[in-house]
C-alpha cells in the first residue's frame, strides 16, 4: 500500500460517523472533484467514478441518509494501471440537493457556475470538504527510505496535490483555505493545488485528520535529517582527512628540499624540532604533532608553515 492509500484509508475510516452539513459538503466536494453529469429518460443525474469502491459505497450511504437520495454502484473499465474503477450514479435530485445545479424558469437544468457558493463557511464543514476532495482527487507522497541502505530508493519528493477540472473552482478553494500554502499549478489542462515541503504536509495531515500518517512521516522525516547530518558528520571527516594529508606532503616536500639545499642546520631549534617530529611521524596530525613535542596546535602550525615558506624562496 503506497503512503498515499494509507492516508486514504485513514481518513475515510476516521469520517465515518460525519453527518449533517458536514456530510453534506463532504459530498459536494467529492461530487464536484471527480462527477459528471449525465442524461437519461429520467433527466439529468450525476455519477462520480474512482477506483476507490470504499469511497463510493460511504457516498451512497450518505447520500441516503442525509439527502434522501438513491443511488447505484457498477463497476467499469480497468484504468491504465489495471486497477478496477467503479461507477456511483445518483438519482437526478442530487445535483439541486447540493447546490450543483439549478432549474431555470423553464425547468431547464443548469450547472452552478458560482463555484463560491460552494464552499463551506464553518471550520468543521471546511475540514469535512477537504477530507472529500483528498479522497477523491488527492494524493500524498513521501520518500520511501530503504532501512538497509539508509537511501530513498523510490525517487519520490516530498509532495501533496489535489486536482481539478474546474480552474475557477480550484482558484476559489485556494483562496477558501488561505492557512493552508497552497501552490497552484497547470497540468495538461488540470489545475492542481499542491504543497511540496514537509512541514505544511505534516500540518495537511493533521487537518484531514490522519494523524497516524502524520507520524509515520514524520519518523520519514527525522531518518532523513539523521542520515544526511551523519552524511555530513562523515564527508567533514573526510575532507579534514584529506586536507591533512595535503598538508603533510606540502611539509614532507619542503622539508626535502630544506635536507637537499643543506639547510637544516641552519635552522632554529624549534623549527629542527617540528621537521624530526614530521620525518618521524609522517601521517600523523597536527594536533599528534603537537602533543608529542608538547606545544599547542597553532604553534606546531607556525613552525610548519614556516618551513614551507623556507622551501619556497629556494624554488
Amino acid at each position: 500500500m503506497t503512503f498515499s492509500q494509507t492516508v486514504k484509508t485513514e481518513v475515510l475510516k476516521n469520517i465515518r460517523k460525519i453527518k449533517g452539513c458536514c456530510a453534506t459538503s463532504f459530498l459536494t466536494a467529492v461530487v464536484k472533484a471527480i462527477g459528471s453529469l449525465e442524461l437519461n429518460f429520467d433527466g439529468f443525474y450525476f455519477s462520480i467514478e474512482s477506483d476507490n469502491y470504499e469511497l463510493l459505497t460511504f457516498c451512497q450511504t450518505l447520500a441516503k441518509d442525509v439527502l434522501d437520495v438513491n443511488s447505484e454502484i457498477q463497476s467499469s473499465n480497468p484504468n491504465a494501471k489495471g486497477a478496477a474503477v467503479y461507477t456511483c450514479e445518483f438519482n437526478n435530485a442530487v445535483g439541486a440537493k447540493l447546490g450543483l445545479t439549478y432549474r431555470d424558469e423553464e425547468g431547464s437544468v443548469h450547472l452552478n457556475g458560482d463555484v463560491k457558493s460552494l464552499l463551506p463557511k464553518s471550520d468543521c464543514c471546511k475540514r469535512a470538504f477537504m477530507q472529500g476532495l483528498l479522497l477523491a482527487a488527492g494524493s500524498v507522497v513521501i520518500p520511501v527510505v530503504d532501512s538497509d541502505v539508509g537511501e530513498n530508493t523510490s525517487g519520490a519528493r516530498y509532495h501533496t496535490e489535489i486536482r481539478f477540472s474546474d480552474v475557477d473552482f480550484a482558484l476559489a478553494v485556494k483562496d477558501c483555505y488561505a492557512e493552508i500554502p497552497f501552490r497552484f499549478a497547470m497540468r495538461k489542462n488540470i489545475a492542481i493545488l499542491y504543497v511540496k515541503d514537509s512541514e505544511s504536509i505534516a500540518d495537511f495531515l493533521v487537518y484531514v485528520n490522519a494523524m497516524s500518517a502524520k507520524l509515520k512521516l514524520e519518523n520519514v522525516i527525522i531518518g532523513r535529517s539523521l542520515r544526511n547530518t551523519a552524511n555530513r558528520q562523515r564527508n567533514c571527516i573526510a575532507a579534514n582527512i584529506d586536507k591533512s594529508v595535503n598538508a603533510g606532503e606540502r611539509q614532507l616536500a619542503a622539508i626535502a628540499t630544506i635536507r637537499k639545499r643543506g639547510l637544516f642546520e641552519g635552522l632554529t631549534p624549534q623549527l629542527k624540532e617540528i621537521v624530526i617530529a614530521r620525518e618521524e611521524n609522517p601521517e600523523a596530525t597536527l594536533d599528534e604533532l603537537a602533543a608529542k613535542l608538547g606545544i599547542s596546535k597553532s604553534g606546531a602550525n607556525h613552525r610548519l608553515a614556516k618551513i614551507v615558506t623556507i622551501a619556497e624562496q629556494q624554488r
